[in-house]
Parts: structure tokens; C-alpha cells; sequence
């Protein structure tokens, strides 16, 4: 009782505060000489204006927007095409591109996601949801080949021009060889891909490993309140194996027939084996992880937890997170040697037993041991890359958010856009809501509540 009352006292100072800087915070006088432009509310829509800001303040993303536009012309030529409005707001707000006035509208992007159907509705919306939305019409567009290749096209199915991979590196379920897929120079710079593996408790059999693809990585906090955490403890939760139960096992099933038809020659002396029709159940060890790391990391908090009562909660834990962000022990490779090819690496080594989930103790030769598997890996052709590499990222925007799970305000807090020659990274940084915009320290960036953390790889 005294943690939700707690929490309701939290939600309703912070949505008084949240009031409080809309109406006296931003202010209304023009942009200061040398700072970026800001964004005109267009009724609830700062959820919007911090996703753009935060893209504004990361130059990857600003390139690929621009070599987009000017390597599918026709595509950026057409009405409905978000990438060019993007853009041209972008340029805009970091002063690259003249605009009237010093608060430049983002009409015409909402416009744009309304004629493709997308529902942008003048209420209280999600700065990540939109985000997905960006990410995801954008993929739609720069997308030049099917995701699935139709099986009626018998032709191209059967070309000769297809190329596959080798057996030992990838196969489908049904044991068929994998076509190697066209390279996608226009992914988004946000692209990056999930692996998950199954290993089975009893028999120790692995089922093959999964990829999926995401734009973000959502971070969960743990049921604890009115305690700072660190980004670190809360990328090593993301890792951390759990157990599922009643999972069909594929090593568990091949046991349990080889015992049978061994029972069934001894004692009855018949050559013939035992066909049984059976599915065991097991229970086995899910480890969830990064299978490829993208140009720029986009990292959301899950502030939002429900209470046994089915009241919605807001987290307000302050996250501790680097301006240089080491992402190398939360990336893992698969191996493909015999009796190793599960996922390998991380920070955290976790086993499995028969009594469930232990944590396996560190030494300096299990550490060697793991180099040299990880240096001797052989790589999915489509997803990972055979060669070592350091991935390391640089903070370019922080978006927060003022207020309880009902209501509140979106801020951005982003680098000053470049303006000397070969600086790539501004030293300065500039807190960005709706249409003010003022510098801030960066002190004053690394204390807020984040939401959501954007980083660029160096």
C-alpha cells in the first residue's frame, strides 16, 4: 500500500510540474542567434517534435535521409513519401535550409502519414510509437525487393542466378539450403536484429537459433521503486536467460525412441524398432540477445508498469547511462563448432541443471577459452559479421518525459549542430520543447529521466 501510494503522490507532482513548465516554461520569444529552429505544436504533438529533434541532433540519420532522397529520386519525387518532408524538416531545424520564421511547421510530415492511413490523432500519443511509425514507412519505402519470396514464381525460385549458403552455415526447418539475400544499402540506420535460442534442460539439445528485426531496444525496469539504476544493469537484465517450460524437444524425443527400441530388442529380441507417437514436453533455457547492432542505437525505457489492481504506473527511476556507450558484452556471435554452436559472449556466462538457472563462475582461462571461440566463428552470411569489431556508440539526443502515464509533455535534450569544419560532434547541447529552445549543460542533460536515449556508432 505504501509503494502505490507513493506512486500516486509521484504521478500527480510530476503531472503538476509537467503543467506548470508548458505553460511558464517554453517561452515564446524568438529563438536566441545561433541556436536551431524549434517546432510549432500543432495541437498535442510534441511526441513528434522530440523524435524529430533527436534525428536533427544524429548525423547518421540525417545521411541516410539525404542519400535516400537523392538515390531514389522518382521515389522521393512522389506525394506520399515521407523520407523527403523528413528531411527538409531535419535540414531545417539544424538551420541547413532557409525557412521563414524561427519555429518551422511539421504539417506537411503529418500530412504525409495520413495519407498513408497512419491515424494521427490530436490526444496524448507515445514519442516511441511514433517512432516505430517513422521507422517502419520508411522501411516500406526504401524497401526495393519482397520480404517473401512469392512460391508461384517458379522462374525465379529456379534461377540460376540465385546463390545459396553453405550447408553449415544456415539451413531452413525443412533441412533446404538458404538463398543469400540481396544486399539492402537503404536499411535504415536503426535497423538491427534479435536472437533467440532455446536449450533444453535435460538433454542439453539446442533448437536452432532466431533472428527478428527491430528499430529499438526496450529496456524493462525491475519491480523496485525510488531507486537510480544504471543503463548497464538494465542491458544485462535485457540478456539474462529465463526458463519456459512445456516446450517440445527435439533431443528429448530422440532419446526417449533410441531407449525404446533399445528395450525392445533385448527383451523381445525383435530387429524391427518401436515406432511410438509421442511429443515430450521439457522445459529449457531461453536466452534472448543481440544478433546485430545498428548504425544508430535507439534505446526506450518501459516507464509504464501495471499494478496487480490493473492500475497503470509510471517508473520514475532516474537511469544513469554514459555519454560513450560500450555495447560489445551484449553482443553475441554463434558459433559453429562441434559441441558449441549456441550463442556465445556477454557479460553474464548462465548454465542450466536439472535444478534450473545457476551462474556459471568466471576465471581467466573460461575467459581465454571464449576469445578464442568467438575468434574462430563462422558467421551467418545475412546477419552477422565474421570479423571482430569494437562496438562502441556516442550520445547524440536524450528524449524525456514530464508527467504521469495519463498526461504530460515530451522535451529533447540534443547536440548543438556542428558548425566548424571536420567536427562531427558538437560539445554543446541544447534542450528543444516544441518551439523554445535554449543551451543547457551537460550536467543538466546527464541528471533527467530518460526515456529514450539515442546513440550514434563511432
Amino acid at each position: 500500500m505504501f509503494d502505490r501510494n507513493t506512486y500516486i503522490i509521484a504521478g500527480t507532482a510530476s503531472g503538476i510540474a509537467a503543467l506548470v513548465y508548458i505553460i511558464w516554461g517554453p517561452s515564446s520569444r524568438p529563438k536566441k542567434k545561433g541556436l536551431c529552429r524549434g517546432l510549432e505544436n500543432l495541437g498535442n504533438t510534441c511526441f513528434m517534435n522530440v523524435v524529430l529533434q533527436a534525428w536533427a541532433g544524429t548525423p547518421s540519420v540525417v545521411s541516410w535521409l539525404k542519400d535516400f532522397v537523392s538515390r531514389d529520386e522518382d521515389q522521393a519525387s512522389n506525394k506520399q513519401c515521407l523520407a523527403k518532408p523528413l528531411l527538409r524538416t531535419l535540414q531545417v531545424i539544424n538551420d541547413n535550409e532557409d525557412d521563414c520564421g524561427d519555429v518551422h511547421s511539421p504539417a506537411d510530415i503529418i500530412g504525409t502519414l495520413r495519407s498513408k492511413r497512419w491515424i494521427i490523432s490530436h490526444d496524448q500519443q507515445d514519442a516511441h510509437e511514433l517512432f516505430n511509425v517513422f521507422t517502419s514507412t520508411l522501411d516500406e519505402e526504401s524497401t526495393k525487393f519482397p520480404r517473401i519470396l512469392p512460391l508461384f514464381d517458379l522462374p525465379v525460385l529456379e534461377s540460376a542466378d540465385i546463390k545459396y549458403q553453405p550447408p553449415y552455415t544456415a539451413l531452413s526447418k525443412s533441412g533446404c539450403l538458404l538463398p543469400i539475400l540481396p544486399s539492402r544499402e537503404s536499411d535504415n540506420p536503426f535497423r538491427m536484429l534479435f536472437a533467440s535460442q532455446l536449450e533444453c534442460v535435460d538433454c542439453k539439445y539446442r533448437h536452432p537459433v532466431k533472428y527478428d528485426l527491430s528499430d529499438s531496444l526496450s529496456l524493462t525496469f525491475p519491480r523496485t521503486a525510488w531507486s537510480n539504476i544504471k543503463l548497464d544493469a538494465l542491458l544485462q537484465r535485457f540478456i539474462t536467460p529465463e526458463m519456459v517450460t512445456d516446450v517440445e524437444c527435439p533431443g528429448c524425443k530422440k532419446i526417449q525412441i533410441q531407449r525404446l527400441n533399445s528395450l525392445s530388442k533385448t527383451m523381445n529380441n525383435q530387429s524391427d524398432p518401436v515406432v511410438i507417437d509421442c511429443n515430450p514436453k521439457s522445459s529449457c533455457l531461453k536466452r534472448l540477445t543481440i544478433g546485430k547492432l545498428p548504425q544508430c542505437l535507439c534505446l526506450h525505457m518501459q516507464r509504464t508498469q501495471w499494478l496487480d489492481s490493473g492500475l497503470p504506473l509510471k517508473k520514475y527511476e532516474i537511469v544513469i547511462f554514459p555519454e560513450i556507450l560500450h555495447m560489445d558484452d551484449y553482443v553475441y556471435t554463434k558459433c559453429e563448432k562441434s559441441g558449441q554452436n549456441g550463442l556465445l559472449g556477454g557479460k553474464a556466462l548462465f548454465g542450466i541443471s536439472s535444478h534450473g538457472l545457476f551462474l556459471r563462475p568466471s576465471s581467466p582461462a573460461t575467459s581465454h577459452q571464449q576469445q578464442q571461440q568467438q575468434a574462430s566463428v563462422q558467421a551467418d552470411i545475412n546477419h552477422n559479421s565474421p570479423k571482430s569489431q569494437e562496438y562502441t556508440y556516442k550520445l547524440t539526443a536524450v528524449v524525456t518525459h514530464l508527467g504521469d502515464v495519463f498526461s504530460g509533455h515530451f522535451v529533447t535534450y540534443r547536440r548543438f549542430p556542428s558548425r566548424k569544419a571536420g567536427e562531427k560532434y558538437s560539445s554543446r547541447w541544447l534542450c528543444t520543447s516544441d518551439h523554445a529552445v535554449k543551451e543547457v549543460s551537460f550536467e543538466e542533460v546527464m541528471s533527467t529521466e530518460a526515456y529514450m536515449l539515442f546513440y550514434e556508432r563511432l
